[in-house]
């Protein structure tokens, strides 16, 4: 098996990107490139050189109608694209990943989706206080970290090793609670507040970095250049980016290049 070179994995998140695109521009559904995906889009017009996934938002209220249109039928994906599911028993995680059926993928740290795909966070409301965003915040690393220990499977890494030695309580407690029921926490905890009853929103379903933004800032969107297309980000990305990452624009050096650790074949080579 010959795994996909990393400009070949560009290219292939590239169509399901633009699937994507495709069915929110007609279905007049806002979204924006997010995290790493976003800093390519400004600092490299394209991917970072490195990078090795697509990560986009969505408000919540766009969020749950792109699933409910997808799941009425009324969203009719090309060839080759499906979605994941986000709740229920085949739900691995609490946010939806867009898939490309000719290109499975494997990881060395976890059970994944079984195809290349790219990553759909929803936006939920953020409360004012800080005390209840940190209520939030710790339900959050509790249900991922009960998620990505029921997920976590191989040997083939050192830290892997060293969960099962010092940690197998946790473990075999994380295996048995299992990773849909984190999912379904994790899911429900990031929508305690609704996304429209608050001045702030953020991605709560999830372990991403500590962060919110005003709602208004995710209505008003652009089209920036991405490799030789073109996708929406919201106007006010350079304070979202410095709020997230500090000087974006500073390239890291090469030991701070963080990528993924999921592979990606053709299926004719299973």
């Amino acid at each position: 098996m010959a795994y996909l070179t990393l400009n070949e994995v560009h290219t292939a998140l590239l169509g399901i990107l633009t699937e994507f695109d495709r069915v929110c521009r007609e279905h007049d559904l806002k979204y924006s490139l997010a995290y790493g995906t976003l800093i390519g889009a400004i600092r490299h017009k394209g991917f970072i050189p490195w990078d090795d996934d697509v990560d986009v938002v969505m408000p919540r209220p766009d969020y749950e109608k792109f699933y409910a249109l997808v799941k009425e039928g009324m969203i009719t994906f090309s060839e080759h694209f499906l979605l994941s599911e986000d709740r229920g028993k085949k739900a691995l995680y609490p946010f939806l990943k867009l898939m490309d059926d000719r290109f499975s993928v494997r990881s060395h740290s976890h059970k994944e989706v079984p195809y290349l795909f790219i990553d759909i966070f929803p936006l939920d409301g953020a409360p004012t206080d800080e005390k209840s965003m940190e209520k939030i915040y710790k339900r959050r690393l509790r249900y991922n970290a009960l998620n990505v220990l029921a997920l976590w499977y191989t040997l083939e890494s050192k830290w892997s090793v060293l969960l099962r030695v010092f940690g197998f309580p946790v473990y075999l407690f994380a295996t048995v609670y299992g990773a849909h029921r984190a999912a379904k926490k994790a899911r429900e905890n990031a929508q305690r507040h609704a996304y429209e009853a608050h001045g702030d929103c953020g991605v709560f379903c999830y372990c991403q970095a500590k962060w919110k933004m005003p709602r208004a800032s995710f209505e008003e969107y652009i089209d920036v250049p991405f490799e030789d297309k073109s996708f929406r980000v919201i106007a006010d990305y350079d304070i979202w980016l410095r709020r997230i990452y500090g000087d974006y624009m500073q390239i890291p050096p090469e030991d701070k290049r963080q990528t993924h650790c999921v592979k990606a074949f053709l299926r004719e080579e299973l």
